[in-house]
């Protein structure tokens, strides 16, 4: 991988986080794919700099983990909350029925 490689993925990968601090979360799973292949592409041997900007990523990438397993809990609790309001609706709706 290229020290511009390396640079575009931490170019991307902070664009990713500020996306997900957004709740852009479609615009932040495109750069993750853009992000991808630069990432595969990572050779054995590379120089500090680019050791340090991977080294970059990799912590940026913990970040984006946990704030995408935030936001997944949230979308959770969303359903759940709305799945009961349906479920009490339809209760209500067949007491009613019962009359």
């Amino acid at each position: 991988m290229s020290n511009e490689s390396v640079t575009r993925a931490h170019e991307l990968t902070r664009t990713l986080l500020a996306a997900l601090d957004a709740g852009d979360f479609a615009f932040a799973a495109d750069l993750a794919d853009q992000r991808s292949p630069l990432l595969m592409s990572l050779e054995r041997e590379q120089t500090d700099a680019d050791l340090a900007l991977i080294r970059e990523i990799i912590a940026m990438n913990a970040t984006i983990m946990n704030k995408a397993s935030t936001a997944r809990d949230a979308v959770a609790d969303h359903h759940g909350e709305a799945r009961q309001r349906v479920s009490a609706a339809q209760q209500y709706l067949a007491a009613g029925q019962m009359r």
